[in-house]
């Protein structure tokens, strides 16, 4: 148990005791004392001493007492209890754990690295602190919340390893600073190969962070990007795929491309790009139909871009039933059924289909309205009456103004910014639907083309006017559209393929199912992340995920750099077992004050 004191200028109240001394000095001079006679003083020898004699009465001992009491409580004196030990401190780790992460470089990865430096700090850690894990990536995660188990996060430490997504380190050092604040004394440690300017922390938020940058080399190639063009119903002879190569270094570099679908060899294609030079590659005519895999073989730093994966679709033929009285229209289809290898196309007018509907097609088109149909229907310039297809009035002179680039019906278009159309119905987006296309008019914009689910029957509205422009060289644009459409009518995408970018979201029209390592699958309808790229199963679906991300891809960086923390966060200290006594010295004074007015009431008057 230790004794201190919190005010020491309180001290300086003690000079009111000279100053009680000298005013008891003054009152004993000046007091007369009434005697009866002066003989018997005359007797006794005079001293001038004995006036000046300091001779305290029991007022004075009361009033140098309560003099004392008032000058020790504002000291603030304290006792201390001795502490169990000094207060705990904290420490948050925050790793990168993106793709880029995966470099190698000095005979190991940049994270095998940053784990290496953060194993440090937690050795370094006294006995009873505490640390917490976590990882950025894609998303924040927190893989271990505060603990003092040291051997804990050492293990969880060493089982953390690098996914195949981009980096959005901002959230997860939001999350750390806030831990920070919530906890005085936290020390937050990032571990990263970006530099500090690249989260969007401001500086204040930065200045309380140790920031450790790991990674020099730039050398790495990479397949930045795959695009398959495939024509609606066309034959595997006009499929092409174009895979475009990168070189992120700063020297020339050679490589060589191989392809294969389905495990057959498909294309080899020797390369040489220049510093920071990227090359289109052009493969062509593959001989089946299935998942294109994709490998740059090539010696270089990080070898997850290597690779890349994509999806050529069965080339199966137009089946379609359409129903119009446009006989423009309905030659038009009918040529285009006879230009696809083994298209099936009937043609009938409303009249007909009203009398006896048709089906047993895998898809219909109605042009001009829209009845009920048990086949998958396209409905072309619906009236605006229309309960499946709602709208307004007409638009002259619209133009695609954006698309939907993902979705299987118009993925992988090319100009259909360039697609004018002199008269469009107006299309509104009803609850079974979304918007793919958008066009805009003088008077704003509205959606061309809604795709959707009715009643487990796919359902497409579409606000264009179909003519005999449609199988012409000028409405190709329209055709492409409408063969895109179709085609997913027909439901030739029941493979269920989906094609995805690592850690970017994607809609899935399949039900959600267990996910698959790699995969986040989550919602309703699901959505899926790929955190892994490569082939996934999810039940009968595939996904095929890819790294396609520059920012992950262009490696280079000035080297390994250190920012310590310019500032830390208080540090609380340890008052556990203070006790502070002040207010029992003012009662001792308030008592003392009662004592001293009572003596001062006896006293013999002057």
């Amino acid at each position: 148990m230790t004794f201190g004191i919190l005010d020491p200028a309180g001290a300086l109240g003690l000079a009111a005791v000279a100053v009680l001394v000298a005013l008891h000095l003054y009152d004993r001079r000046r007091r007369v004392i009434p005697v009866a006679t002066l003989f018997l003083w005359k007797r006794i020898p005079a001293s001038p001493l004995d006036r000046r004699r300091f001779r305290p009465d029991l007022l004075f001992l009361a009033q140098l007492l309560l003099l004392l009491a008032l000058v020790g409580g504002s000291l603030r004196p304290y006792v201390q209890r001795a502490a169990a030990r000094a207060p705990a401190g904290h420490l948050v780790l925050v790793l990168d754990v993106s793709a880029s992460m995966q470099v190698r470089e000095a005979g190991e990865t940049r994270f095998d690295t940053a784990r290496g430096r953060a194993r440090a700090l937690v050795e370094a850690l006294a006995a009873g602190d505490d640390a917490m894990l976590v990882t950025a990536a894609d998303r924040t995660h927190v893989v271990l919340g505060w603990t003092a188990d040291h051997d804990r996060v050492r293990e969880r430490l060493d089982a953390l390893a690098p996914l195949d997504t981009p980096t959005r380190l901002g959230p997860a050092l939001e999350l750390a600073l806030g831990e920070a604040r919530a906890t005085p004394g936290t020390r937050v440690a990032v571990f990263t190969d970006l530099p500090r300017d690249a989260t969007g922390i401001p500086a204040d938020g930065l200045a309380a962070v140790d920031w450790v940058q790991i990674g020099r080399t730039d050398d790495n190639l990479a397949i930045a990007g795959v695009v398959v063009d495939q024509p609606p119903f066309g034959p595997l002879a006009d499929v092409a795929v174009t895979v475009l190569v990168k070189n992120y270094g700063h020297t020339s570099r050679s490589a060589v491309l191989e392809a294969s679908v389905e495990g057959e060899p498909w294309m080899r294609r020797p390369l040489v790009l220049g510093a920071r030079a990227s090359e289109p590659v052009l493969l062509t005519g593959p001989r089946r139909s299935g998942v294109v895999a994709l490998r740059l073989v090539a010696d270089d730093a990080l070898p997850v871009d290597n690779r890349a994966l994509a999806w050529i679709a069965p080339a199966d033929p137009l089946d379609l039933l359409v129903v119009t009285d446009s006989r423009e229209v309905g030659a038009a289809f009918e040529q285009i059924g006879r230009a696809i290898e083994g298209g099936r196309v009937e043609v009938v007018n409303r009249a007909r289909y009203e009398e006896e509907p048709l089906a047993g097609r895998r898809a219909a088109v109605f042009d001009g309205f829209a009845p009920p149909s048990a086949m998958n229907a396209l409905y072309v310039a619906p009236p605006s009456d229309s309960r499946i297809c709602p709208g307004g009035g007409i638009a002259d002179r619209a133009a695609v103004v954006d698309w939907e680039v993902d979705h299987p019906a118009v993925g992988g278009l090319q100009g259909l910014q360039g697609l004018g159309l002199a008269r469009v119905r107006r299309l509104a987006t009803p609850a079974w639907g979304a918007s793919v296309v958008l066009a805009a008019a003088r008077d704003g914009d509205f959606p061309l083309l809604v795709l959707g689910e009715v009643g487990g029957r796919r359902v497409a509205c579409l606000g264009a006017t179909l003519g005999p422009s449609l199988a012409s060289s000028d409405g190709l644009p329209l055709l492409l559209l409408t063969l895109g459409t179709l085609r997913w009518l027909s439901g030739y995408d029941e493979a269920r393929v989906l094609t995805v970018e690592t850690g970017v979201p994607t809609a899935a029209d399949f039900p959600a199912v267990v996910p698959a390592v790699g995969l986040r699958v989550a919602g309703d309808p699901p959505v899926v992340v790929a955190e892994r790229a490569g082939l996934h199963r999810l039940g009968d679906a595939i996904v095929l995920a890819n790294l396609f991300d520059d920012r992950e891809s262009d490696v280079g960086r000035e080297g390994d750099r250190t920012w310590p923390a310019s500032t830390r966060p208080p540090v609380p200290s340890d008052t556990a077992g203070r006790h502070e006594v002040d207010w029992w010295l003012y009662l001792a004074a308030a008592a003392l004050l009662g004592l001293e007015w009572v003596v001062w009431l006896r006293r013999e008057p002057a």
